[in-house]
Protein backbone atom coordinates (compact mmCIF):
# COMPACT_ATOMS: atom_id res chain seq x y z
CA UNK A 1 0.00 0.00 0.00
CA UNK A 2 1.31 3.30 -1.32
CA UNK A 3 1.47 5.83 1.58
CA UNK A 4 0.53 8.89 -0.98
CA UNK A 5 -2.76 6.70 -1.72
CA UNK A 6 -3.19 6.90 2.08
CA UNK A 7 -2.63 10.17 2.75
CA UNK A 8 -5.09 11.44 -0.58
CA UNK A 9 -7.65 9.23 -0.42
CA UNK A 10 -7.70 9.80 3.94
CA UNK A 11 -8.21 14.10 2.56
CA UNK A 12 -11.00 13.00 0.18
CA UNK A 13 -13.06 11.68 2.88
CA UNK A 14 -12.66 14.47 5.69
CA UNK A 15 -13.57 17.30 2.26
CA UNK A 16 -16.99 15.32 1.46
CA UNK A 17 -17.25 14.64 5.93
CA UNK A 18 -16.74 18.39 5.98
CA UNK A 19 -18.93 19.49 3.47
CA UNK A 20 -21.68 17.87 5.55
CA UNK A 21 -20.88 19.35 8.31
CA UNK A 22 -20.46 23.36 7.15
CA UNK A 23 -24.31 22.64 5.64
CA UNK A 24 -24.91 21.74 9.34
CA UNK A 25 -23.02 25.12 11.00
CA UNK A 26 -24.67 27.38 8.03
CA UNK A 27 -28.01 26.46 8.99
CA UNK A 28 -27.47 25.26 12.72
CA UNK A 29 -27.26 29.25 14.61
CA UNK A 30 -28.05 26.69 17.86
CA UNK A 31 -26.60 23.51 18.12
CA UNK A 32 -29.13 20.34 17.70
CA UNK A 33 -30.47 17.79 20.05
CA UNK A 34 -29.56 17.81 23.63
CA UNK A 35 -26.79 19.23 25.65
CA UNK A 36 -27.71 21.26 27.88
CA UNK A 37 -26.87 19.24 30.86
CA UNK A 38 -23.81 17.98 29.15
CA UNK A 39 -23.21 22.01 29.35
CA UNK A 40 -24.14 22.44 32.81
CA UNK A 41 -21.93 19.50 33.92
CA UNK A 42 -18.69 21.49 31.89
CA UNK A 43 -19.57 24.81 33.89
CA UNK A 44 -20.07 22.63 37.37
CA UNK A 45 -16.19 21.41 37.02
CA UNK A 46 -15.05 24.70 35.65
CA UNK A 47 -15.93 26.62 38.97
CA UNK A 48 -15.61 23.91 41.30
CA UNK A 49 -13.36 24.59 43.94
CA UNK A 50 -12.72 20.52 44.43
CA UNK A 51 -11.70 18.68 41.88
CA UNK A 52 -14.70 16.31 41.27
CA UNK A 53 -18.24 18.17 42.20
CA UNK A 54 -20.75 15.91 43.82
CA UNK A 55 -23.75 17.72 42.88
CA UNK A 56 -24.95 19.13 39.48
CA UNK A 57 -27.26 21.81 40.50
CA UNK A 58 -30.28 23.13 38.77
CA UNK A 59 -31.28 19.55 36.93
CA UNK A 60 -34.52 18.98 39.85
CA UNK A 61 -34.73 20.51 43.09
CA UNK A 62 -32.36 17.95 44.38
CA UNK A 63 -29.72 18.23 41.89
CA UNK A 64 -28.26 15.07 40.12
CA UNK A 65 -25.32 13.60 41.58
CA UNK A 66 -22.28 13.53 39.17
CA UNK A 67 -21.65 10.30 38.57
CA UNK A 68 -20.93 10.39 35.04
CA UNK A 69 -17.19 9.67 33.21
CA UNK A 70 -15.75 13.16 33.71
CA UNK A 71 -13.06 13.00 31.29
CA UNK A 72 -14.72 15.43 28.27
CA UNK A 73 -15.99 17.79 30.94
CA UNK A 74 -12.64 19.11 31.92
CA UNK A 75 -11.79 19.14 28.30
CA UNK A 76 -14.50 21.42 27.85
CA UNK A 77 -13.94 23.00 30.98
CA UNK A 78 -10.55 24.41 29.87
CA UNK A 79 -12.31 26.04 27.17
CA UNK A 80 -14.75 27.40 29.24
CA UNK A 81 -12.26 29.26 31.49
CA UNK A 82 -10.41 30.52 28.42
CA UNK A 83 -13.68 32.24 27.92
CA UNK A 84 -15.03 30.48 24.93
CA UNK A 85 -18.72 30.30 24.85
CA UNK A 86 -20.20 27.26 26.17
CA UNK A 87 -22.93 26.92 23.13
CA UNK A 88 -20.60 27.44 20.12
CA UNK A 89 -17.94 25.16 21.74
CA UNK A 90 -21.00 22.69 21.40
CA UNK A 91 -22.16 23.96 18.13
CA UNK A 92 -18.00 23.54 16.80
CA UNK A 93 -16.94 21.21 18.62
CA UNK A 94 -19.26 18.31 17.89
CA UNK A 95 -18.60 18.47 13.94
CA UNK A 96 -14.72 18.70 14.81
CA UNK A 97 -14.92 15.93 16.85
CA UNK A 98 -16.55 13.77 14.15
CA UNK A 99 -14.26 14.73 11.71
CA UNK A 100 -10.97 13.05 14.24
CA UNK A 101 -13.27 9.90 14.24
CA UNK A 102 -13.96 10.14 10.39
CA UNK A 103 -9.83 9.59 10.04
CA UNK A 104 -9.40 6.92 12.83
CA UNK A 105 -12.20 5.00 11.12
CA UNK A 106 -10.29 5.46 8.12
CA UNK A 107 -7.16 3.77 9.27
CA UNK A 108 -9.28 1.20 10.92
CA UNK A 109 -10.64 -0.11 7.77
CA UNK A 110 -7.67 0.27 6.03
CA UNK A 111 -6.02 -1.66 8.94
CA UNK A 112 -8.27 -4.51 8.78
CA UNK A 113 -8.83 -4.63 4.91
CA UNK A 114 -5.49 -3.20 3.66
CA UNK A 115 -6.72 -0.91 1.48
CA UNK A 116 -7.17 3.17 1.42
CA UNK A 117 -10.31 2.58 -1.29
CA UNK A 118 -12.19 0.96 1.20
CA UNK A 119 -11.04 3.50 3.89
CA UNK A 120 -12.45 5.96 1.74
CA UNK A 121 -15.56 5.29 1.58
CA UNK A 122 -16.16 4.25 5.64
CA UNK A 123 -14.56 7.54 5.96
CA UNK A 124 -17.63 8.88 3.74
CA UNK A 125 -19.86 6.77 5.37
CA UNK A 126 -19.06 7.45 8.75
CA UNK A 127 -18.77 11.52 7.74
CA UNK A 128 -22.18 12.01 6.54
CA UNK A 129 -24.55 9.42 7.18
CA UNK A 130 -26.21 11.80 9.46
CA UNK A 131 -28.71 8.93 10.23
CA UNK A 132 -26.05 7.04 12.33
CA UNK A 133 -23.78 9.91 13.42
CA UNK A 134 -26.65 12.97 14.35
CA UNK A 135 -25.69 12.27 17.78
CA UNK A 136 -21.99 12.88 17.27
CA UNK A 137 -22.98 16.13 15.59
CA UNK A 138 -26.15 17.14 17.60
CA UNK A 139 -24.90 19.24 20.85
CA UNK A 140 -24.15 16.05 23.28
CA UNK A 141 -21.42 14.98 20.24
CA UNK A 142 -18.61 16.26 21.63
CA UNK A 143 -18.92 14.26 24.54
CA UNK A 144 -20.27 11.36 22.97
CA UNK A 145 -17.78 11.80 20.15
CA UNK A 146 -14.84 11.72 22.49
CA UNK A 147 -16.01 8.07 23.34
CA UNK A 148 -16.25 7.15 19.95
CA UNK A 149 -12.69 7.90 19.02
CA UNK A 150 -11.42 6.29 22.40
CA UNK A 151 -13.87 3.37 21.56
CA UNK A 152 -11.77 3.25 18.48
CA UNK A 153 -8.58 3.37 19.56
CA UNK A 154 -9.51 0.47 22.27
CA UNK A 155 -10.85 -1.86 19.39
CA UNK A 156 -8.01 -0.91 17.15
CA UNK A 157 -5.36 -1.77 19.70
CA UNK A 158 -7.28 -5.32 20.80
CA UNK A 159 -7.83 -5.92 16.82
CA UNK A 160 -3.89 -5.61 16.20
CA UNK A 161 -3.12 -7.63 19.22
CA UNK A 162 -4.86 -10.22 19.00
CA UNK A 163 -5.62 -10.79 15.06
CA UNK A 164 -2.21 -9.22 13.78
CA UNK A 165 0.18 -10.72 17.01
CA UNK A 166 0.53 -7.12 16.97
CA UNK A 167 2.73 -7.74 20.44
CA UNK A 168 2.93 -5.06 23.44
CA UNK A 169 2.60 -1.69 21.23
CA UNK A 170 -1.11 -2.97 20.26
CA UNK A 171 -2.02 -4.64 23.64
CA UNK A 172 -0.77 -0.59 25.31
CA UNK A 173 -2.86 0.75 22.69
CA UNK A 174 -5.71 -1.52 23.92
CA UNK A 175 -5.04 -0.72 27.50
CA UNK A 176 -4.82 2.94 26.72
CA UNK A 177 -8.20 3.29 24.80
CA UNK A 178 -10.34 1.30 26.94
CA UNK A 179 -9.11 3.79 29.62
CA UNK A 180 -9.69 6.73 28.21
CA UNK A 181 -13.23 5.48 27.14
CA UNK A 182 -14.16 4.37 31.13
CA UNK A 183 -13.15 7.92 31.24
CA UNK A 184 -15.61 9.36 28.64
CA UNK A 185 -18.53 7.70 28.18
CA UNK A 186 -20.71 4.79 29.42
CA UNK A 187 -22.28 3.42 26.35
CA UNK A 188 -18.91 3.60 24.48
CA UNK A 189 -16.92 2.09 27.16
CA UNK A 190 -19.53 -1.03 27.15
CA UNK A 191 -19.09 -1.35 23.32
CA UNK A 192 -15.48 -1.44 23.84
CA UNK A 193 -15.71 -3.54 26.64
CA UNK A 194 -17.40 -6.12 24.18
CA UNK A 195 -15.13 -5.61 21.20
CA UNK A 196 -12.11 -6.30 23.26
CA UNK A 197 -13.91 -9.66 24.79
CA UNK A 198 -15.01 -10.93 21.39
CA UNK A 199 -11.56 -9.92 19.76
CA UNK A 200 -10.14 -12.87 22.19
CA UNK A 201 -13.29 -14.90 21.40
CA UNK A 202 -13.05 -15.44 18.20
CA UNK A 203 -9.14 -14.54 16.74
CA UNK A 204 -7.62 -15.61 19.65
CA UNK A 205 -9.52 -18.27 22.68
CA UNK A 206 -5.85 -19.59 24.75
CA UNK A 207 -5.11 -18.75 28.29
CA UNK A 208 -2.71 -16.27 27.51
CA UNK A 209 -4.75 -14.47 25.31
CA UNK A 210 -7.00 -14.43 28.28
CA UNK A 211 -4.58 -13.43 30.66
CA UNK A 212 -3.86 -10.63 27.93
CA UNK A 213 -7.70 -9.94 27.78
CA UNK A 214 -7.97 -8.97 31.57
CA UNK A 215 -4.57 -7.21 31.83
CA UNK A 216 -6.87 -4.89 29.15
CA UNK A 217 -9.47 -4.86 31.70
CA UNK A 218 -7.60 -4.35 34.84
CA UNK A 219 -5.24 -1.50 33.41
CA UNK A 220 -7.92 0.46 31.62
CA UNK A 221 -9.60 0.43 34.83
CA UNK A 222 -6.93 1.31 37.32
CA UNK A 223 -6.48 4.74 34.62
CA UNK A 224 -9.99 5.68 35.56
CA UNK A 225 -9.52 4.89 38.70
CA UNK A 226 -9.27 8.01 40.39
CA UNK A 227 -12.77 9.15 39.30
CA UNK A 228 -14.60 5.95 39.69
CA UNK A 229 -12.68 5.35 43.37
CA UNK A 230 -14.03 9.34 43.85
CA UNK A 231 -17.45 8.10 42.73
CA UNK A 232 -17.84 5.81 44.66
CA UNK A 233 -16.54 6.79 48.24
CA UNK A 234 -19.10 10.09 47.32
CA UNK A 235 -22.14 7.82 46.42
CA UNK A 236 -21.30 3.95 47.16
CA UNK A 237 -21.34 1.60 44.25
CA UNK A 238 -25.14 1.63 43.61
CA UNK A 239 -25.08 4.68 41.31
CA UNK A 240 -23.16 3.27 38.63
CA UNK A 241 -26.22 0.28 38.68
CA UNK A 242 -28.96 2.88 38.98
CA UNK A 243 -27.46 4.47 35.80
CA UNK A 244 -27.07 1.25 33.81
CA UNK A 245 -30.61 0.12 34.11
CA UNK A 246 -32.49 3.08 34.18
CA UNK A 247 -32.75 3.28 30.30
CA UNK A 248 -31.03 2.47 27.24
CA UNK A 249 -29.18 -0.36 28.81
CA UNK A 250 -28.15 -3.31 27.53
CA UNK A 251 -31.08 -5.60 29.45
CA UNK A 252 -33.01 -3.67 27.67
CA UNK A 253 -31.25 -3.95 23.88
CA UNK A 254 -31.53 -8.16 24.46
CA UNK A 255 -34.78 -8.33 24.61
CA UNK A 256 -35.26 -5.91 21.50
CA UNK A 257 -33.15 -7.61 18.01
CA UNK A 258 -36.78 -7.03 16.05
CA UNK A 259 -35.81 -3.17 16.81
CA UNK A 260 -32.75 -3.82 15.66
CA UNK A 261 -33.65 -5.19 12.31
CA UNK A 262 -35.91 -2.24 11.80
CA UNK A 263 -33.34 0.32 12.66
CA UNK A 264 -30.81 -1.25 9.98
CA UNK A 265 -32.86 -1.12 7.47
CA UNK A 266 -35.58 1.53 8.05
CA UNK A 267 -35.61 5.04 10.04
CA UNK A 268 -32.74 6.60 7.24
CA UNK A 269 -33.34 10.24 5.82
CA UNK A 270 -31.29 8.91 2.97
CA UNK A 271 -31.03 6.59 0.27
CA UNK A 272 -29.65 3.65 2.73
CA UNK A 273 -27.43 1.86 0.40
CA UNK A 274 -24.32 1.42 3.58
CA UNK A 275 -26.45 -1.13 5.17
CA UNK A 276 -27.45 -3.01 1.76
CA UNK A 277 -23.58 -3.00 0.94
CA UNK A 278 -22.49 -4.21 4.50
CA UNK A 279 -24.77 -7.35 3.97
CA UNK A 280 -23.17 -7.65 0.76
CA UNK A 281 -19.36 -7.07 2.01
CA UNK A 282 -19.96 -9.83 5.53
CA UNK A 283 -21.43 -12.25 2.85
CA UNK A 284 -18.00 -11.60 0.21
CA UNK A 285 -16.01 -12.03 3.93
CA UNK A 286 -17.57 -14.97 5.08
CA UNK A 287 -17.51 -16.88 1.72
CA UNK A 288 -13.82 -16.03 1.36
CA UNK A 289 -13.24 -17.63 4.82
CA UNK A 290 -12.94 -14.54 7.29
CA UNK A 291 -16.23 -14.53 9.26
CA UNK A 292 -14.17 -13.25 12.02
CA UNK A 293 -14.05 -9.93 10.70
CA UNK A 294 -18.17 -9.42 10.33
CA UNK A 295 -18.86 -11.08 13.81
CA UNK A 296 -16.69 -9.15 15.75
CA UNK A 297 -18.08 -6.00 14.28
CA UNK A 298 -21.67 -7.16 14.82
CA UNK A 299 -20.97 -7.43 18.66
CA UNK A 300 -21.19 -4.38 20.27
CA UNK A 301 -23.96 -3.46 17.75
CA UNK A 302 -26.17 -6.18 18.65
CA UNK A 303 -25.48 -6.00 22.26
CA UNK A 304 -26.13 -1.69 22.38
CA UNK A 305 -28.18 -1.03 19.86
CA UNK A 306 -31.39 0.39 19.59
CA UNK A 307 -31.39 2.79 20.80
CA UNK A 308 -27.72 3.93 20.14
CA UNK A 309 -27.41 4.05 16.22
CA UNK A 310 -24.13 5.88 16.05
CA UNK A 311 -22.50 2.42 17.31
CA UNK A 312 -24.19 1.28 13.44
CA UNK A 313 -20.89 2.84 12.51
CA UNK A 314 -18.85 -0.32 13.32
CA UNK A 315 -20.76 -2.41 11.07
CA UNK A 316 -21.92 -0.49 8.76
CA UNK A 317 -19.07 1.58 7.59
CA UNK A 318 -16.18 -0.75 7.23
CA UNK A 319 -18.32 -3.44 6.15
CA UNK A 320 -20.75 -1.24 3.61
CA UNK A 321 -16.87 -0.59 2.61
CA UNK A 322 -15.94 -4.11 1.92
CA UNK A 323 -19.33 -4.29 -0.38
CA UNK A 324 -19.10 -1.57 -2.18
CA UNK A 325 -15.36 -1.93 -3.02
CA UNK A 326 -16.28 -5.94 -3.71
CA UNK A 327 -18.85 -4.80 -6.47
CA UNK A 328 -16.98 -2.12 -7.92
CA UNK A 329 -14.20 -4.73 -8.76
CA UNK A 330 -16.68 -7.28 -10.20
CA UNK A 331 -17.90 -5.20 -12.27
CA UNK A 332 -14.67 -3.87 -13.43
CA UNK A 333 -13.05 -7.59 -13.41
CA UNK A 334 -10.16 -6.21 -11.97
CA UNK A 335 -8.03 -5.91 -8.65
CA UNK A 336 -7.62 -2.54 -7.31
CA UNK A 337 -4.31 -2.51 -6.11
CA UNK A 338 -3.24 -4.50 -9.78
CA UNK A 339 -2.43 -0.69 -11.10
CA UNK A 340 -0.08 -3.09 -13.74
CA UNK A 341 -2.72 -4.80 -15.56
CA UNK A 342 -4.01 -4.01 -18.81
CA UNK A 343 -7.96 -2.17 -18.90
CA UNK A 344 -9.88 -2.25 -21.20
CA UNK A 345 -10.81 0.86 -22.82
CA UNK A 346 -14.31 2.39 -24.14
CA UNK A 347 -13.79 4.52 -27.47
CA UNK A 348 -16.09 7.22 -26.94
CA UNK A 349 -17.94 8.65 -30.09
CA UNK A 350 -16.71 11.39 -31.56
CA UNK A 351 -19.03 14.55 -30.67
CA UNK A 352 -19.96 17.01 -33.86
CA UNK A 353 -18.87 20.11 -32.05
CA UNK A 354 -15.10 21.83 -31.35
CA UNK A 355 -15.80 22.75 -27.87
CA UNK A 356 -16.21 19.23 -26.71
CA UNK A 357 -13.36 16.86 -27.07
CA UNK A 358 -14.10 13.67 -24.51
CA UNK A 359 -11.15 11.44 -24.05
CA UNK A 360 -11.60 7.41 -23.93
CA UNK A 361 -12.64 6.45 -20.29
CA UNK A 362 -11.39 2.92 -19.43
CA UNK A 363 -14.06 0.45 -17.98
CA UNK A 364 -12.56 1.34 -14.77
CA UNK A 365 -13.18 5.05 -14.84
CA UNK A 366 -16.82 4.19 -16.23
CA UNK A 367 -17.78 2.20 -13.12
CA UNK A 368 -16.23 4.79 -10.66
CA UNK A 369 -17.74 7.70 -12.40
CA UNK A 370 -21.36 5.69 -12.19
CA UNK A 371 -21.14 4.81 -8.51
CA UNK A 372 -19.99 8.89 -8.00
CA UNK A 373 -23.55 9.74 -9.66
CA UNK A 374 -25.94 6.87 -8.88
CA UNK A 375 -24.69 6.33 -5.10
CA UNK A 376 -21.90 8.63 -3.35
CA UNK A 377 -23.15 11.63 -4.85
CA UNK A 378 -26.36 11.75 -4.36
CA UNK A 379 -25.85 9.51 -0.61
CA UNK A 380 -23.74 12.78 0.22
CA UNK A 381 -26.27 15.37 -1.14
CA UNK A 382 -29.46 13.82 0.52
CA UNK A 383 -27.59 13.90 4.20
CA UNK A 384 -26.37 17.89 3.24
CA UNK A 385 -30.19 18.41 2.51
CA UNK A 386 -30.43 16.38 6.15
CA UNK A 387 -28.30 18.20 7.92
CA UNK A 388 -29.89 21.68 7.05
CA UNK A 389 -33.20 20.97 7.97
CA UNK A 390 -34.15 22.32 11.64
CA UNK A 391 -37.52 21.42 11.66
CA UNK A 392 -39.11 19.09 14.87
CA UNK A 393 -39.07 16.16 12.08
CA UNK A 394 -35.60 17.17 10.94
CA UNK A 395 -33.14 14.35 12.40
CA UNK A 396 -30.94 17.15 13.52
CA UNK A 397 -34.12 19.02 15.02
CA UNK A 398 -33.23 22.83 17.53
CA UNK A 399 -34.56 22.25 20.71
CA UNK A 400 -34.20 25.92 21.40
CA UNK A 401 -35.17 28.60 19.22
CA UNK A 402 -34.72 32.61 19.58
CA UNK A 403 -37.82 32.96 20.99
CA UNK A 404 -36.95 30.56 24.14
CA UNK A 405 -33.21 31.92 24.50
CA UNK A 406 -35.03 35.34 25.06
CA UNK A 407 -37.52 33.82 27.53
CA UNK A 408 -34.21 31.97 29.66
CA UNK A 409 -32.85 35.20 29.22
CA UNK A 410 -35.93 37.01 31.16
CA UNK A 411 -35.97 33.69 33.73
CA UNK A 412 -32.17 34.65 34.24
CA UNK A 413 -32.79 38.81 34.41
CA UNK A 414 -36.51 38.96 35.91
CA UNK A 415 -36.63 36.13 38.65
CA UNK A 416 -35.24 35.23 42.37
CA UNK A 417 -31.87 32.87 41.81
CA UNK A 418 -33.23 30.02 43.63
CA UNK A 419 -36.43 30.20 41.36
CA UNK A 420 -37.90 26.64 40.28
CA UNK A 421 -39.58 26.07 37.23
CA UNK A 422 -41.73 23.40 35.60
CA UNK A 423 -40.55 23.60 31.73
CA UNK A 424 -42.83 21.83 29.25
CA UNK A 425 -40.54 19.88 26.52
CA UNK A 426 -37.37 19.04 26.06
CA UNK A 427 -35.81 22.65 26.15
CA UNK A 428 -35.87 21.65 30.11
CA UNK A 429 -32.79 20.21 29.38
CA UNK A 430 -31.11 23.04 28.32
CA UNK A 431 -32.91 25.53 30.48
CA UNK A 432 -30.59 25.19 33.94
CA UNK A 433 -27.46 26.64 31.52
CA UNK A 434 -29.43 29.35 29.54
CA UNK A 435 -31.40 30.62 32.43
CA UNK A 436 -29.20 29.28 35.39
CA UNK A 437 -32.41 29.06 37.62
CA UNK A 438 -33.83 25.52 38.49
CA UNK A 439 -35.53 22.90 35.91
CA UNK A 440 -37.65 20.65 37.89
CA UNK A 441 -38.94 18.01 35.85
CA UNK A 442 -36.11 16.87 33.47
CA UNK A 443 -35.16 13.12 32.83
CA UNK A 444 -31.63 13.44 31.64
CA UNK A 445 -29.98 13.02 34.68
CA UNK A 446 -32.27 11.43 36.47
CA UNK A 447 -31.04 8.12 35.45
CA UNK A 448 -28.39 8.29 38.41
CA UNK A 449 -31.04 8.67 40.99
CA UNK A 450 -32.53 4.99 39.61
CA UNK A 451 -35.73 3.64 37.51
CA UNK A 452 -38.34 5.11 39.60
CA UNK A 453 -36.64 8.74 39.16
CA UNK A 454 -36.41 8.49 35.84
CA UNK A 455 -39.88 7.16 34.89
CA UNK A 456 -41.84 10.11 37.32
CA UNK A 457 -39.62 12.81 35.26
CA UNK A 458 -40.32 11.21 32.19
CA UNK A 459 -44.03 10.02 33.29
CA UNK A 460 -44.95 13.99 34.04
CA UNK A 461 -43.08 15.35 31.15
CA UNK A 462 -45.19 13.10 28.80
CA UNK A 463 -48.24 14.37 31.08
CA UNK A 464 -47.79 18.24 30.75
CA UNK A 465 -46.84 17.53 26.89
CA UNK A 466 -50.82 16.69 26.40
CA UNK A 467 -52.69 19.06 28.59
CA UNK A 468 -55.13 21.18 27.27
CA UNK A 469 -56.65 23.11 30.23
CA UNK A 470 -55.26 24.30 33.69
CA UNK A 471 -56.55 22.01 35.92
CA UNK A 472 -54.75 19.15 33.46
CA UNK A 473 -51.39 21.02 34.65
CA UNK A 474 -52.16 21.44 37.73
CA UNK A 475 -53.26 18.11 38.85
CA UNK A 476 -50.28 16.56 36.85
CA UNK A 477 -47.88 18.66 39.50
CA UNK A 478 -50.10 17.55 42.15
CA UNK A 479 -50.09 13.93 41.30
CA UNK A 480 -46.35 13.54 40.44
CA UNK A 481 -45.56 15.43 43.39
CA UNK A 482 -43.62 18.38 42.07
CA UNK A 483 -46.61 20.79 43.20
CA UNK A 484 -45.26 21.97 46.35
CA UNK A 485 -41.54 22.39 44.21
CA UNK A 486 -42.72 25.10 41.38
CA UNK A 487 -42.86 28.61 41.00
CA UNK A 488 -43.53 28.87 37.50
CA UNK A 489 -44.53 27.08 35.03
CA UNK A 490 -43.14 27.23 31.07
CA UNK A 491 -45.53 26.51 28.20
CA UNK A 492 -44.28 26.72 24.67
CA UNK A 493 -46.78 28.08 21.99
CA UNK A 494 -47.97 25.90 18.90
CA UNK A 495 -45.28 23.57 17.91
CA UNK A 496 -42.21 22.58 20.06
CA UNK A 497 -39.74 19.54 20.34
CA UNK A 498 -40.90 16.72 22.80
CA UNK A 499 -38.30 13.84 22.61
CA UNK A 500 -37.14 13.01 19.25
CA UNK A 501 -40.33 14.31 17.69
CA UNK A 502 -42.37 17.39 17.26
CA UNK A 503 -45.59 18.60 19.60
CA UNK A 504 -47.52 21.15 19.96
CA UNK A 505 -49.60 22.91 22.74
CA UNK A 506 -52.97 24.02 22.20
CA UNK A 507 -54.11 27.71 22.55
CA UNK A 508 -56.71 26.39 24.96
CA UNK A 509 -54.30 26.03 26.87
CA UNK A 510 -53.03 29.32 27.42
CA UNK A 511 -56.09 30.59 27.38
CA UNK A 512 -57.63 28.39 30.50
CA UNK A 513 -54.18 28.90 32.68
CA UNK A 514 -55.05 32.27 32.04
CA UNK A 515 -58.27 32.29 33.48
CA UNK A 516 -57.10 30.39 36.38
CA UNK A 517 -56.62 31.75 39.25
CA UNK A 518 -53.94 29.35 40.01
CA UNK A 519 -51.66 30.49 37.05
CA UNK A 520 -50.53 34.21 36.23
CA UNK A 521 -48.95 35.06 33.22
CA UNK A 522 -45.81 37.16 33.90
CA UNK A 523 -44.43 36.78 30.47
CA UNK A 524 -44.82 36.52 27.04
CA UNK A 525 -43.61 36.70 23.83
CA UNK A 526 -44.53 35.08 19.96
CA UNK A 527 -43.17 31.57 21.36
CA UNK A 528 -43.41 31.17 25.12
CA UNK A 529 -45.43 31.79 28.41
CA UNK A 530 -44.46 32.03 31.38
CA UNK A 531 -46.85 31.45 34.52
CA UNK A 532 -46.49 32.43 38.07
CA UNK A 533 -47.92 29.36 39.93
CA UNK A 534 -49.59 29.83 42.88
CA UNK A 535 -49.17 27.23 45.49
CA UNK A 536 -51.71 28.65 48.22
CA UNK A 537 -54.78 27.82 45.96
CA UNK A 538 -53.58 24.19 45.92
CA UNK A 539 -56.08 23.58 48.39
CA UNK A 540 -59.14 25.46 47.19
CA UNK A 541 -61.14 24.64 44.39
CA UNK A 542 -61.08 26.86 41.57
CA UNK A 543 -64.04 27.94 39.62
CA UNK A 544 -62.35 28.82 36.41
CA UNK A 545 -60.75 25.34 35.81
CA UNK A 546 -64.04 23.79 36.83
CA UNK A 547 -65.88 25.66 34.36
CA UNK A 548 -62.89 24.92 31.92
CA UNK A 549 -63.59 21.00 32.66
CA UNK A 550 -67.22 21.24 32.24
Amino acid sequence: MRLNRYWKFLLLALCVAAAVQVVYLRTHEFPALLGGLFLEMAATVAHSETLVPTTIHGFTTEGIPFAYPPLGFYVMAVFLRLGVDGVALLRFGAPLVLLCNVAVLYHFTVVLTDSPETGLVAGIVTGTHVTLNLYLVGASGFIRGLGFLFMLVALLGAYQYFANDGGRRALATAVVGWGLVVLTHPVHAAAAGAGVAAAWLVWDRSPVGLAAGVGIAVGGLVIASPWWVTVVSQHGPGIFFAGAGSHGSLNHSLSDLGALAGWFWGGSYVLNWPAVLAVLGATVLVARGNWEQPAWLAVPVVLLVPPHGRLGLLFVAPLGAVGLVFTYSLLTDLELDRLDLPTRRIDLPALSTDRLDLPALSTQQVVAIAFVCLLVGPFVVQNMNAAADTGPYSPLPVYVDSEDQTAMGWVENETAVDARVAVIGSGSEWFPYLANRTSVIVKYGTEWRGQATWDRHSAAQSRLRGCWNASCVNTTLVEYEFAAEVDYVYVPYGSFIAGRSGASISPALHRSLSASERFTLVYRNSGVGIYDYNQTALQSPDPHLTAAEG
